[in-house]
Order: C-alpha cells, then sequence, then structure tokens
C-alpha cells in the first residue's frame, strides 16, 4: 500500500501531445518510465471543457455544478485535502491559476497552499467570479470603474522582466520540492502546471529547440487574443508557431514535472508515492472551426491523458475504460487504505463495474450545458444556445443524428434526468459595477 499521493494537473494539455505517438521532443525518462511501468488509461474525460467545470472532479470528488454550481468552492463539498489531512498526512498545494486560488476556497485542508495571488487579481476573481473564463456581456469596462487592469498587469511579472500571466513552472517546481524536501511524514501533494496554457511562452532554449526562436510574449499575447475572436486575421504561419509554442511549454512542463519525480526517487520516496498525471482539459486548434475552449462536450476538450504509477495490478483491467476524472478521489482513498466518502461521485476504476458512460457539464450565466458519452454516442443537452444534439461516435465517426435515435436512450436519459436536478444560479456581480474582463486578464484568454 502507498504510502504519499502526488497529483501533477497540466492546464490544457492535449491528450494526443502525451504519451505514444505525441510530438514533443522531450528528455522526460522519469515520466516516460512512470508511464511505462504504472497505469495509462486510454478512455479518460475530464467533467467539462475548461478549468472551473474540471477541477471540482479531481479535488472534490463531485460533479461541477453540484453544490450550488461553479465558483468559489462551497463549505458543503467534500475535500480530498481536507480527508487526507484529517488522516494525519500533511497537505500541500502549489498552483497559480486565479480560478484555483484561495479567493475560490481551493486552499481549504491544506498546510501549505501557494497561489501566488496578487491581491489585486484575488479582489477581481472574488468580484468577478468566473467572468474571466465564460462569455459574460455584464462584465465589461473594468478600467473605466476600478482601474485595475494596468496593476493587475504589472503584478505578473516573469522573472527577466517580461510579462507573463501566471508563474513559470520552474517555480512551482522549486516550490514542491522544497515543501517535499521539508516534510518528514506521508503526504498528500497537489501541483497544477499553467505553462502550457496560452499564451505559451517557455524558456528560449525550448522555442528555439521547437523553431519560435524570435517570437516574443507581446507576439505571443496579440496571436492568441485574434485566435479566439478573430481566427480569420491570423495567416497560417501564426497559427503555425501557436502550435509549436504549445508543444515547446510542453516539453518544458514535463522536464519541470520529471525534476519532482527525480527527487523522489533520490530522497528514496517515489516507489511509496502513488502518482497521478493528467490534465484539466484539452484545446482545440480549428477542429469543427473552433478555437480554445469553447462550451462543448468534443473529445478534442474533454478526453485527456491520465497515468498512475505505483497503483495496483487491478487498474489495468480499465485501461481501456471509460474512465472520468471524478475517479480519482475514490481511487486515492482506496490505496491509501482510507475509507471513501459517500459525497464522492466517482468510483475506483478496475474495481467498481465499467461505467457505460461518462458525464460532462458546464455553465455560462445560469444556463447549462450537460454530456453523457457512450462508447458509440454523445449526446448534449445544450440550454446555452437552446438545443439538443446526438452524435453517432460509432467506428471512428462524429456524424450528428436523429436526437431520438433509440440506441442512444442511455446517454440522452442520462443528460435529462441531470438536467431535471440542476438547479443553477449564476454567480455574477451583485450591483450594477460594470467590468472588463478582456483587459483583465487578456493575455490567459479567458473569454
Amino acid at each position: 500500500m502507498v504510502e504519499n499521493v502526488l497529483l501533477v494537473t497540466i492546464d490544457s494539455l492535449r491528450v494526443d501531445h502525451f504519451g505514444q505517438g505525441a510530438s514533443i521532443k522531450s528528455s522526460t525518462e522519469n515520466i516516460k518510465k512512470a508511464a511505462r511501468d504504472g497505469h495509462s488509461f486510454n478512455r479518460a474525460f475530464a467533467t467539462g471543457p475548461g478549468t472551473t467545470p474540471s477541477f471540482p472532479a479531481m479535488l472534490t470528488g463531485t460533479l461541477p455544478l453540484s453544490y450550488g454550481g461553479l465558483g468559489p468552492l462551497i463549505d458543503g463539498r467534500p475535500r480530498v485535502s481536507t480527508e487526507i489531512r484529517n488522516a494525519g498526512l500533511a497537505t500541500g498545494g502549489f498552483q497559480c491559476n486565479p480560478f484555483l486560488s484561495t479567493h475560490f476556497n481551493y486552499d481549504v485542508g491544506y498546510d501549505e497552499f501557494k497561489d501566488y495571488q496578487n491581491p489585486l487579481m484575488g479582489i477581481a476573481t472574488k468580484i468577478f467570479p468566473r467572468g474571466i473564463e465564460i462569455n459574460n456581456p455584464k462584465l465589461r469596462k473594468v478600467d473605466d470603474t476600478l482601474h485595475i487592469t494596468d496593476a493587475i498587469k504589472k503584478s505578473y511579472q516573469l522573472v527577466k522582466g517580461k510579462p507573463r500571466p501566471y508563474v513559470s513552472a520552474e517555480v512551482i517546481t522549486d516550490d514542491t520540492i522544497e515543501w517535499l524536501n521539508e516534510i518528514d511524514e506521508s503526504f498528500f501533494c497537489w501541483t497544477h502546471y499553467m505553462d502550457v496554457h496560452h499564451p505559451c511562452f517557455p524558456p528560449e532554449q525550448y522555442r528555439e529547440r521547437h523553431g519560435v526562436p524570435d517570437a516574443t510574449q507581446s507576439d505571443v499575447s496579440e496571436w492568441y487574443s485574434a485566435l479566439l475572436r478573430n481566427p480569420e486575421t491570423l495567416s497560417d504561419e501564426e497559427i503555425r508557431k501557436l502550435k509549436q509554442l504549445y508543444e515547446a511549454a510542453i516539453e518544458y512542463t514535463f522536464d519541470q514535472i520529471d525534476r519532482i519525480l527525480t527527487n523522489l526517487q533520490e530522497t528514496g520516496r517515489y516507489e511509496d508515492t502513488l502518482v497521478i498525471i493528467t490534465s484539466d482539459h484539452g484545446e482545440l486548434f480549428g477542429e469543427y472551426g473552433q478555437y480554445g475552449k469553447p462550451e462543448r462536450m468534443y473529445d478534442e476538450l474533454l478526453h485527456v491523458p491520465l497515468i498512475v504509477a505505483n497503483g495496483p495490478d487491478y487498474l489495468d483491467d480499465a485501461k481501456d475504460q471509460l474512465v472520468s476524472l471524478l475517479d480519482i478521489p475514490p481511487l486515492i482513498h482506496d490505496l491509501l487504505g482510507f475509507e471513501i466518502p459517500d459525497e464522492y461521485e466517482g468510483q475506483v476504476p478496475g474495481v467498481d463495474d465499467p461505467r457505460d458512460y461518462i458525464m460532462a457539464e458546464h455553465e455560462v450565466e445560469g444556463e447549462v450545458i450537460v454530456g453523457a458519452r457512450s462508447e458509440d454516442w454523445l449526446y448534449e443537452g445544450d440550454e446555452i444556445h437552446g438545443e439538443h444534439r446526438l452524435f453517432d461516435l460509432r467506428d471512428g465517426k462524429f456524424e450528428q443524428v436523429d436526437r431520438d435515435h433509440p440506441n442512444a436512450a442511455v446517454v440522452r436519459e442520462a443528460v435529462l434526468a441531470r438536467l431535471d436536478e440542476l438547479d443553477v444560479e449564476a454567480k455574477y456581480l451583485q450591483g450594477d459595477v460594470e467590468t472588463d474582463v478582456e483587459d483583465r486578464l487578456e493575455d490567459l484568454g479567458y473569454l
């Protein structure tokens, strides 16, 4: 039985850029070893097409629109960190996504929690929950009302003076290793990297290695902003460079993860540590004529990499089964020998019966989209755009068909049942304050 848990999450990492067949020129031998000697799940899916609908699954074991919906996590949600700390393990969290910060109550249950948030950023995200990540027409003109855009941008500075909307993977890794080296007891450590999230601007040697040595941070921010708003204005060459920077950022992040795994090996703790490496969602690069993270349930957004090292052999039984990121918390509890809370909505891969489908959901201004995906069908109940859709996935197809197709009754009924039980309130501004989220965190492309 393992004694420790290391959960590594990589923002925006597509499954086809990880593992065998990926085009990453990486020297991360420890990650390759973890994937080779551990357990790789080929059919792992996120619970939503973005950070805010995905992380509740991994860190609370619950669907994103449960417990009051998106926004700051309420006290009633279970927390993996709290459960594990109560069992006597040291807990540490290291991440810099504003939507996973103390201002959204993601610090609960951690002995050590670093989110690298400037106080102004914290105030902005607390007042305007989720507005950065979703399209909200109410959020306009922050400079006209609060005059904080310039201060926020100045607060996010990369070492060497380059502006950056998140701290680098090297900083996250340094702090993770420092904490690991300071504790003597068993631990649960969550480390999250933002570098693969656009605008990708890894260190110079990685940009050179991937053929984009001359790209500047300003170039990247402008290209990505255009990609989300007016992709037709970008040349094929500029889109190609964005893809190259994305791959360069992945290699950089993998090398940083490798440092943590090396530290565990050198300190004699690797074999006793359950290592989980995954992503919260993918990214569209022109598929379906779209870019970024639209509120849809495409495989390119939901299908994520998931590898587990130092887990039991029975996990191999689930390697080709449908697995949800909801299953990470019960898996952690099971392998630590802890009781699994009844509130968790996932299951233990390889132990519980295989899933018939996975669920995913998102919300915009109180309107929701819910999807259920089986091996053969994807059903979307899209109340945001006022339509329901069924896609035939058999034989590698992605073909929209009559939503009442008799063979798709299971996924259709699952979506309709979930829509019936949801009562989502939009958690936006109270009062008449107007904001401009484009300027506030334009560099992150949260729109």
